[in-house]
């Protein structure tokens, strides 16, 4: 098992353990490459799907989405246990040390502190927000909208935990950067997957990061972010069913 760079004091506090054979660089090079392997399986399913005659851009994009996902998923289970390591131990996918109550603590503090967040930003800069949420509006308004569900409150949280959190975690925590450095450069690199966000879009999303990967140190398991990350999805489609929000992928 690798060591956990930092302090013995923070170290003692924490349930999250590393366990990888990969070092940081490879496994960093992998996250890109089993990005642009999903990218390119997208446009694939999306030039196959107007070749079908399905020309509506919500199934395009969903159906794109949906095996996008599926991709990076595949590929990161594959490279978990690549080395030799047990997967479920790489991607700390055991149960969370403090059991079911680890669950409901992480979701009240997530809704607490970033409903706030979410509500301040609102009020700073309400036309980003706004922006930030049009093509989802579409998506979920439109006759895709169980495939929205799916690709948005399932899809995204398993793909993007397994490979960020889940995977290339633990290898840059066992570096260098050590833990802390670990959740900075994880919720930086995730937050880039969200490029098209406004400023304040993206400061969200990186804090979103940043707290999702104290839950996972606190925890020691992944599926307790993964849960976070969910339901945080999942409220963002509820209230896109609640605000009238202009929708900018209209089939």
């Amino acid at each position: 098992m690798g060591g956990m760079p930092g302090s013995p004091d923070l170290t003692s506090r924490m349930a999250y353990r590393v366990y990888t054979r990969w070092v940081w660089w490879a496994a960093a090079v992998f996250v890109g490459a089993s990005l642009l392997a999903s990218m390119v399986a997208a446009n694939l399913v999306m030039s196959a799907l107007a070749e079908a005659g399905i020309l509506a851009m919500q199934w395009q994009v969903l159906g794109a989405l949906a095996v996008s996902q599926v991709v990076s998923v595949v590929l990161i289970l594959w490279a978990a246990g690549w080395r030799g390591d047990r997967r479920g131990a790489l991607l700390a996918l055991g149960p969370p040390v403090q059991g079911v109550r680890a669950y409901w603590w992480a979701y009240l503090a997530m809704a607490v502190l970033f409903g706030a967040i979410s509500a301040l930003l609102w009020f700073i800069d309400p036309k980003g927000a706004m922006g930030d949420l049009t093509v989802y509006s579409g998506l979920i308004r439109s006759d895709a909208w169980w495939l929205a569900v799916l690709v948005i409150v399932v899809g995204a949280p398993v793909m993007e935990e397994l490979m960020f959190r889940g995977f290339l975690f633990p290898a840059l925590a066992r570096g260098p950067f050590g833990v802390v450095g670990a959740g900075l450069t994880t919720s930086a690199a995730w937050s880039a997957l969200h490029a098209g966000y406004s400023v304040m879009g993206l400061l969200e999303v990186f804090a979103v990061g940043l707290y999702f990967a104290y839950v996972l140190v606190r925890t020691g398991s992944l599926r307790v972010p993964m849960f976070c990350h969910a339901a945080y999805n999942a409220s963002a489609l509820v209230l896109l069913l609640l605000v009238d929000i202009p929708a900018a992928a209209a089939g």
